[in-house]
């Protein structure tokens, strides 16, 4: 599992460097997301919604964690 660690960035670059680990070559099909930014828990699940991705965890707690399954 790929950790990405986007505490302290503000919406929209925890996406944009989610859809970058996304895009990257890797075997890993789970992406571990940490953000501190709020809009977060409502851009990270509506993006893997919209791309077929399946988010597997989210804690509400600060800072926000997402696991993500990549659907290839």
């Amino acid at each position: 599992m790929r950790t990405l660690d986007c505490t302290d960035l503000k919406c929209p670059l925890p996406l944009l460097k989610l859809k970058v680990a996304i895009n990257e070559s890797s075997s890993d099909r789970l992406i571990r997301l940490v953000t501190s930014d709020p809009i977060s828990l409502r851009d990270i699940p509506a993006f893997c919604h919209r791309a077929g991705h399946r988010l597997k965890s989210v804690s509400d707690g600060e800072p926000h964690e997402f696991i993500i399954e990549i659907d290839n």
